[in-house]
């Protein structure tokens, strides 16, 4: 089963990167590409270099994601859930992924997220 999901083809992981220069990737995936859009938005206008991509696919990656979270120094995560993507990029990418979860059953603000990504690049 399992070379058959392998053998699956998606689509590569684009990233949101204008300058190329970002320390920090911002990964999302489902409900979290609206707040997450709005707060890298927020940040870059405070000159701020931060990236963002969002996964389409969870099972099989795309082939390219390995390579792109290896460019970034700082990898953040939210999600709505404990967790569970942070550890499968951990797992399977070796990088230290830093989680932001939420289980509250209300969708992230764009200004809470860009206050964790102030903190994750010490801007604040």
């Amino acid at each position: 089963r399992q070379a058959k999901v392998d053998g699956i083809e998606v689509p590569d992981v684009e990233v949101d990167d204008p300058t190329g220069e970002a320390e920090l990737l911002v990964l999302g995936w489902g409900s979290t590409y609206g707040p997450i859009t709005a707060a890298v938005r927020r940040v870059r206008g405070e000159d701020v270099e931060v990236a963002q991509a969002h996964l389409r696919h969870l099972n099989p990656f795309p082939a390219n994601l390995g390579d792109v979270l290896r460019r970034y120094e700082h990898v953040l995560i939210p999600e709505m859930n404990l967790g569970q993507l942070a550890l499968l990029i951990r797992a399977k990418y070796l990088v230290d992924a830093c989680s932001y979860d939420q289980v509250t059953g209300m969708p992230f603000k764009a200004g809470q997220l860009a206050t964790a990504i102030r903190e994750v690049l010490n801007v604040i």
